[in-house]
């Protein structure tokens, strides 16, 4: 019988959300000859393999069809872990762990459209509590006039000269984000600080505002909301579960008849 089950509890190996396949062959390893007990635990890790990795692709489809510009790295955020003879389960997975220097866990930013709640803070916007800038409890957004790449997210290069002029000095992809005397030299521009954030009550909306050096005019890039509560947008563990119901027992099947030929 195959059996699937969801876990958030870590048991992965990559500490994320997963939806686990496992099929249980109790009970028929006394009634098989030698070869049987061979075969059909081969054929049952094959179909397993087989079957998270459609799974995989059906939950990466639904991302592309229901998520507003889903980006190449999320998608990869939801993976699969095969079965193997030692380990007779295979799992599609929401990565708990970053596979990229400085960036955030698929889990962080998935998880909240996989099952609803409140989304885990970007490194950026902990940067931004840290360094005293920004409440506890607060969400950092784009601002109407913020420039954004083309899946709708804050640019990289945005986000290290922002953390540049506010003085915050951890090092992120390279960047020193620390502004010195030496690179106010290098751009006049520096003299009056490109980015802000406005003093406690200050008429300013609180968030990050950006100083136009030629006018001394000013507008938000930034703006500082409290945090609210996703919908469930995906149906993860009803998407896995429909493709093991579908896939499974074929994938079974055509393992068994190519083994029996070899």
């Amino acid at each position: 019988m195959l059996h699937v089950t969801s876990s958030m509890s870590g048991l992965s190996t990559h500490d994320g959300t997963s939806v686990f396949m496992n099929f249980d062959t109790k009970g028929w390893e006394q009634e098989l000859d030698r070869f049987e007990r061979e075969t059909i635990p081969k054929a049952t890790i094959t179909a397993l393999n087989r079957t998270a990795a459609v799974g995989r692709l059906a939950v990466q489809d639904e991302m592309e069809a229901k998520l507003d510009r889903v980006t190449p790295f999320a998608k990869r955020g939801v993976a699969y872990e095969q079965a193997s003879s030692s380990k007779p389960s295979a799992a599609v997975i929401i990565a708990g762990k970053s596979w990229a220097k400085n960036s955030t866990p698929p889990a962080n930013y998935l998880t909240p459209q996989f099952f609803g709640g409140q989304r885990n803070l970007k490194s950026f916007e902990r940067q931004l509590i840290s360094a005293g800038h920004m409440a506890k409890g607060l969400y950092a957004v784009p601002a109407r006039d913020c420039p954004l790449d083309q899946y709708g997210n804050v640019r990289v290069a945005l986000i290290v000269r922002i953390l540049a002029d506010l003085q915050i000095m951890e090092r992120t992809a390279g960047y020193n984000r620390k502004r010195t005397e030496a690179s106010t030299k290098r751009n006049a521009r520096y003299k009056n600080a490109r980015f802000f954030v406005p003093e406690r009550g200050s008429h300013l909306h609180p968030g990050v505002w950006q100083r136009n050096p030629i006018d001394n005019s000013i507008k938000p890039m930034l703006l500082f909301v409290r945090m609210r509560s996703y919908t469930r947008t995906i149906n993860f563990h009803e998407t896995v579960q429909r493709v093991a119901e579908e896939r499974f027992a074929r994938y079974f099947a055509e393992a068994i008849g190519k083994l029996s030929r070899e």
